[in-house]
């Protein structure tokens, strides 16, 4: 048996205009996807997070697999991606067919199945990087046991690919942080470290309820904007995003802070933030800190004052659900027994 965990991730700057071939600010975080994996028949499934737990033979996952990327393709040429969620979502192990039938074909695997146990600390659906956490971990897992000398630039290739079944059109940055962790600087598959002033080491991060939309449904509804409208957002995030670069380089918290706001003005005006989330912002803003959601529609809200004191009794006052987390987690690793 072998242990595999991926971190999850925050986007600093830079979500959904990184879809969009601009550049992104994101770090890896320490709340992991935990897979163990073993050789079987057939493929076995134990989700401890949902205690749910299934087999199927391998034949099912091929298909589920060669169904998915026939939508995919459908979808790509349409830029309208619900015809493929809605398959995945036919039922609650179909994305893990799809999944385990992609990643067997990419291996050459051509015998031999595996029995997984997942596990993780890291909420779904808030905008922390979970499905691309799980395609890091389940692909080195597997990857493991029949091909043990696979590079994580192969591992990070073929989570890609299962993270547009996830998401329809994603930037690859998600799945690339989850792999090689740390911070990074992520632009059309270029990926470059980014170093962190101590200030930005850790921040504190507000848990809201739940999204109603995943990621590839958010990224599909950016999609669906007024095209010039959208596109003036979109540029708005990536020079706020070059700018936050510098920023970071030159450790200027007050530019920092201003970024952080001005990113999140321009998600609001593209409709991926909610009046729960925009109320708690106000009342960031007004003791003169900063906050933003990372990835939209609800979940994660990062939250950053210079004065960390501060905004805890801020936020114990408005009595929401926030932690504290440390960024630049490492990456995808197999675990010592």
């Amino acid at each position: 048996m072998v242990k595999v965990s991926a971190p999850g991730k925050i986007h600093l700057i830079g979500e959904h205009s990184v879809v969009y071939g601009f550049p992104a600010i994101i770090s890896a975080i320490e709340k992991r996807t935990r897979v163990k994996a073993e050789k079987s028949e057939k493929i076995k499934i134990k989700n401890e997070v949902y205690q749910k737990e299934t087999e199927f033979e391998i034949e099912e996952a091929v298909t589920a697999a060669k169904k998915s990327r026939e939508l995919w393709k459908k979808g790509d040429k349409k830029s309208d991606f619900s015809e493929l969620f809605s398959f995945l979502r036919s039922d609650f192990w179909k994305r893990n067919q799809a999944t385990l039938g992609l990643i067997f074909e990419r291996l050459k695997v051509v015998k031999g199945g595996v029995s997984l146990i997942i596990d993780s600390n890291l909420p779904t659906g808030v905008g922390l990087g979970s499905s691309a956490s799980l395609s890091v971990a389940i692909t080195r897992a597997i990857a493991a046991l029949y091909a043990p000398q696979i590079s994580n630039q192969k591992i990070n290739e073929i989570a890609f690919e299962l993270e547009k079944l996830n998401h329809g059109r994603p930037s690859g940055g998600d799945n690339s942080v989850c792999v090689f962790g740390g911070t990074i600087w992520f632009e059309k598959g270029k990926i470059e470290p980014v170093s962190l002033p101590d200030f930005l080491q850790n921040l504190i991060i507000v848990l809201t309820p739940r999204r109603n939309l995943s990621t590839g449904d958010l990224v599909q509804k950016v999609r669906n904007l007024d095209k010039n409208f959208r596109d003036q957002k979109i540029k708005n995030i990536a020079k706020a995003t070059y700018k936050m670069r510098r920023a970071l380089e030159e450790k200027d918290v007050n530019k920092v802070k201003n970024l952080i706001n001005i990113a999140q003005d321009n998600l609001t005006e593209l409709g991926i933030s909610n009046p729960e989330i925009d109320g708690l912002v106000k009342e960031v803003r007004k003791i003169g800190g900063a906050a933003k959601i990372s990835g939209g529609g609800g979940g994660t809200v990062i939250c950053f004052h210079q004065n960390k004191e501060e905004l805890i009794k801020l936020l114990k006052k408005l009595k929401v659900n926030f932690e504290q987390i440390k960024l630049g987690a490492e990456g995808v690793k197999v675990e010592k027994s």
